[in-house]
């Protein structure tokens, strides 16, 4: 998991280079009083993954890489906090199977403390998403509230299943990954209670998310950590309202002398807040989960998501009319015709069903060996392609809508706009087209290598679209002009594709296979293989013209971002 800092470093964290049993220490990723969580990378696979350290603040410090409790006084603290440590562990091994719930991969005992070994998860916390947004002018609503809350609670009725709470729900713990943009829940409080019982100072909680019986005296159950989920959602609705800024919910003790001394609520209600952009169910639900009386709440996960997902008419009369609009929209398969399905999204055009050739003759002129063999695909239905790769300008409205996990990659000081964007992985660009898919209610996808081949070549069979050679007034190249150029720089293919030959390399949907033996007919993305290695093709602004031939092929893992690789969408369309 990727978790944000928590201000400055702190200084006893392990060292860059760091050796811890298989692993070696890359980075700290977060941060707090109760241990740090850093990125390390196995020494014999070579995968990367987040390990936690139990190291609470006030009761243990570092000497050298081993950690100890602070005095004997502390020692009683420290080792139960290490019991409930390692018993949160055994706990998390249990939800691995479940997509909502970060995965812990192994517990293991070093330096006098103890870690959890977890999934590295490329995601953004709700927070900083939040902020994003927030800050654009485009806050949250109802349906980007129920898409994070709604897998969240199925992760969290699981936890709740096996009798466990996590006791610390709030946006920074709430991780959104950037390959399918679903929550996952980080961060178990279990250790930091039993911890902060021998602390003069550390909370196991967070003020405005912790329920009243958490800070004082009370029951805590499933209904605790739904009035932590309550509070995460009225953030949601408060970020609409620019006088709240930044807009963090009451903490729950001035709340209640305020209901002692018979004064009004001084933490706005949902409803109060969120009325006209949300719907009176959601906002019901919202503040029953805040009630102080916890017999007055939602009790259980169960119950919240039934409330949630029930049926009701659109908030307001605009919805009906943005329905229209979409049928309005839809295209038809009419070869060569252009659309664009959303003001943010690409343009395209829809190519025609046919066969070739895909790969290359055994005589071709800097041909690869895993060009082959050549062998013939059928396309039988049309389908629509970006006549351009996708663009910073197109992949910055994807992060400041929600989606794109919020990742913002670098342009090298080579400028944004039209630019092709890149530094995108793989993953990266299946959360792109799962946005847009949502965005449009339209089924987009990346292209499968065939697919790729087939429009690059559209109907020639010569090394590239327009012939056996090329110049750099055909395509970027060679370090020619040493950056990328704007899309649609260069002449367009027979389909009115542009920049199929160099400029950025395109991700495709396929795994890599080392030949096409074995490889589909019908062009399909090839999904066996090699997965965790995804196919490239194209070329881009710093290769070799043998590199750009339309039957050039290349991989990377599908976690690696580099500043020549890119990307281009498919469309799938309606009968």
């Amino acid at each position: 998991m990727e978790m944000p800092g928590s201000g400055q470093e702190r200084r006893d964290a392990l060292p860059p280079g760091a050796a811890l049993r298989d692993y070696t220490i890359e980075e700290v990723l977060g941060h707090g009083g109760f241990g740090i969580v850093y990125r390390a990378r196995h020494n014999e696979l070579g995968n990367v993954v987040a390990v936690k350290e139990y190291l609470p603040i006030e009761l243990a410090l570092r000497e050298g890489a081993a950690v100890h409790p602070r005095s004997e006084a502390c020692r009683a603290g420290y080792e139960d906090g290490l019991r409930r440590f390692r018993d949160e562990a055994r706990a998390l091994i249990e939800f691995q199977a479940h997509p909502n719930i970060v995965s812990c991969r192994e517990f293991f005992r070093a330096n006098g403390t103890a870690y959890l070994v977890m999934e590295y998860e490329h995601g953004l916390p709700l927070s900083e998403l939040l902020h994003r947004r927030e800050a654009a002018g485009r806050p949250f609503d109802e349906a980007d509230l129920l898409a994070v809350m709604v897998p969240l609670l199925e992760g969290l009725q699981r936890v709740h299943e096996t009798g466990m709470l996590h006791r610390d729900i709030k946006p920074s713990n709430i991780l959104v990954r950037r390959s399918d943009e679903r929550p996952v829940l980080i961060d178990f409080g279990a250790a930091k209670q039993m911890t902060a019982e021998h602390s003069k100072s550390l909370a196991p909680f967070t003020e405005g998310y912790a329920a009243l019986e958490q800070v004082g005296e009370g029951t805590l159950g499933p209904w605790t950590d739904l009035y932590a989920a309550g509070a995460v959602m009225w953030r949601i609705v408060a970020g609409g309202n620019p006088p709240w800024t930044p807009p963090h919910p009451v903490k729950v003790e001035r709340r209640a002398s305020a209901a002692l001394r018979g004064e009004a609520n001084p933490m706005p209600s949902a409803k109060a807040l969120g009325s006209g952009r949300f719907s009176p169910r959601v906002l019901d639900t919202i503040d029953r989960c805040l009630r102080l009386n916890e017999k007055e709440r939602v009790h259980d996960c169960g119950e919240l998501l039934r409330l949630l997902r029930r049926d009701e008419e659109p908030v307001s009369p605009a919805a009906p009319q943005t329905r229209r609009a979409r049928r309005q929209r839809a295209v038809s398969a009419a070869v060569g015709t252009r659309f664009r399905d959303c003001a943010e999204g690409p343009q395209m055009v829809v190519i025609p069903a046919g066969s070739f050739l895909m790969g290359s003759p055994e005589s071709e002129e800097g041909r690869y060996d895993n060009e082959g063999p050549q062998h013939r695909v059928t396309i039988e239905k049309p389908f629509a392609v970006g006549i351009y790769p996708v663009t910073f300008e197109e992949w910055d409205a994807c992060a400041v809508d929600g989606g794109c996990g919020g990742y913002m990659p670098g342009d090298s000081g080579w400028g944004r706009g039209k630019s092709p964007v890149f530094g995108v992985s793989w993953e990266d660009a299946q959360a792109y087209v799962k946005w847009l898919s949502r965005k449009t209610r339209d089924v987009y996808r990346l292209l499968s290598e065939a697919e790729w081949e087939y429009t690059a070549r559209a109907g020639t069979t010569t090394r590239y679209s327009f012939g056996d050679d090329i110049t750099p007034s055909d395509a970027n190249y060679g370090k020619n002009i040493g950056q990328p150029q704007p899309v649609g720089s260069y002449k367009a293919n027979g389909f009115g594709l542009h920049d199929m030959h160099g400029n950025v390399w395109e991700r495709v949907q396929d795994c890599w296979n080392e030949s096409y033996a074995g490889a589909p007919n019908n062009g399909d993305a090839w999904e066996v293989g090699a997965c965790s290695a995804r196919v490239l093709r194209g070329g881009s602004w710093s290769n070799l013209s043998r590199d750009l031939r339309s039957a050039i092929r290349y991989w990377t893992h599908s976690g690696y971002r580099n500043y020549s690789n890119g990307f281009r969408v498919a469309r799938t369309l309606k009968p």
